[in-house]
């Protein structure tokens, strides 16, 4: 089976330390908000019921980020093939900034623009990644069949 490379970001280690280094303290001091303000609930405030959800969902999402980076720390790359069932394209924050995922395998990739335009679905795939993070270091498209190529799908839906 031959591959043809859609993207190479490298494996981008000091990536990987720097989120550990920017979410992991971020999510300590939050905690510690979302504790105190749990305190601040319990000893009678009501109204430290809004903070505390507040608090709670943003710490939950930093110390996410944050355990996925510092697991990626102590892994090795790895590898993951198979065909690929959805492409689509989402907002990042609000409106501002668009990504395009794959899934792959049961697993949600971030890809770049170009590859998620050469890409199809039902193309058998395979990319190299970080485990935890899921961060996308190659992404190769099988030549030898597995789903057909966007111009082939383009130049066949043309009426003649």
């Amino acid at each position: 089976m031959t591959m043809e490379m859609l993207e190479e970001r490298g494996p981008n280690r000091p990536a990987i330390v720097r989120n550990a280094i920017v979410y992991t303290p971020l999510a300590a001091g939050i905690g510690a908000l979302f504790l105190w303000s749990v305190f601040s609930l319990l000893t009678g405030n009501p109204g430290a019921i809004i903070m505390a959800f507040i608090l709670g969902l943003i710490g939950f999402a930093l110390v996410f980020e944050s355990i996925a980076a510092l697991r990626d720390l102590r892994s090795e790359p790895t590898k993951t093939e198979g065909e690929a069932r959805r492409i689509w394209k989402k907002s990042k924050v609000l409106i501002f900034g668009r990504q395009d995922y794959v899934l792959v395998d049961g697993q949600v990739f971030e890809i770049g623009p170009v590859a998620a335009t050469e890409l199809s679905e039902g193309q058998r795939v395979s990319i190299r990644h970080w485990p935890h993070t899921m961060r996308v270091i190659t992404l190769e498209r099988s030549r030898d069949g597995g789903g057909e190529a966007p111009t082939e799908r383009r130049r066949r839906a043309r009426p003649r």
